[in-house]
């Protein structure tokens, strides 16, 4: 599907919706103290980044940020590469084995970062749209989807209460509800759903409200209206949490103007 908001060449960035997974490919400004909710990983296209974790500032071209790390990073004026892996942490198990373990408790240097710029600043260069980019970079930075990969263990009570709460991020079905969907207690299945995920259940629901937004807004939809639809009290809710899991307020990276384009698309 095709959602792009401009025809115009003069772009900054292209921000890719997928079910499981977002890519954000272009120029941002700093990141301020945020906390994902899905595992990121985030490359420099044109130099090394700074990523600060704590009193600590690693200086890299990739990194592997686990979902729930407070961190800011600083892109220098120069384009970047973030994507938001999928929540049961799979694709997060196929980098790490390839990436080097930092004190930070941060993952550098994937072994595959050369490829994996080129094909990322030729999907910015050629203005790909969202099937062709899923398809350059599966195998890449997404695992293909019958690939083995190791230390990844699913969890089949914990995918299903992620695909429930993707159908119908809006609504707040309780944890007890949704435990008892699964055949668990609510306690047992907060445990099983942070190891699996990173993160709290009420927070990866907030995660998937974002992506919400982010598809409403792609659609045309104002900032007010894309909120309320998806469950935000208001604009001013929404603002926060944006700011909080991404590091900026929703129109520096959704504002509907000629330099970012958002794209919706599907996966296999």
């Amino acid at each position: 599907m095709k959602n792009a908001q401009t025809d115009s060449s003069d772009y900054a960035a292209t921000l890719y919706l997928w079910p499981q997974r977002t890519l954000y490919i272009g120029f941002i400004g700093h990141l301020s103290a945020m906390s994902n909710g899905a595992h990121t990983l985030l490359l420099g296209l044109d130099r090394e980044l700074s990523v600060k974790v704590g009193e600590e500032t690693v200086d890299a071209r990739s990194f592997l940020i686990p979902a729930g790390v407070t961190y800011t990073a600083e892109s220098h004026g120069q384009r970047i590469a973030c994507c938001f892996l999928d929540p049961l942490g799979r694709d997060f198990c196929y980098h790490r084995q390839h990436m080097q373990p930092h004190g930070s408790g941060l993952f550098l240097n994937t072994e595959h970062e050369g490829e994996q710029l080129d094909v990322l600043a030729a999907l910015f260069d050629s203005r790909a749209e969202a099937g062709q980019a899923l398809e350059a970079i599966t195998g890449l930075l997404f695992p293909s989807p019958d690939e083995d990969v190791n230390g990844y263990k699913p969890d089949d009570r914990v995918r299903r209460v992620v695909d429930s709460i993707r159908q119908d991020p809006v609504s707040n079905i309780s944890n007890d509800s949704l435990a008892e969907a699964v055949g668990l207690s609510g306690d047992r299945l907060q445990r099983l759903f942070k190891d699996a995920t990173g993160v709290p259940i009420r927070r990866y629901r907030l995660w998937a409200r974002l992506f919400v937004i982010s598809t409403l807004m792609a659609m045309g939809s104002s900032l007010t209206d894309a909120a309320l639809s998806a469950g935000f009290s208001d604009s001013s809710h929404l603002t926060n949490v944006f700011r909080n899991m991404l590091g900026m307020s929703p129109s520096a990276v959704l504002r509907r103007s000629k330099q970012v384009r958002i794209l919706v698309g599907q996966e296999p």
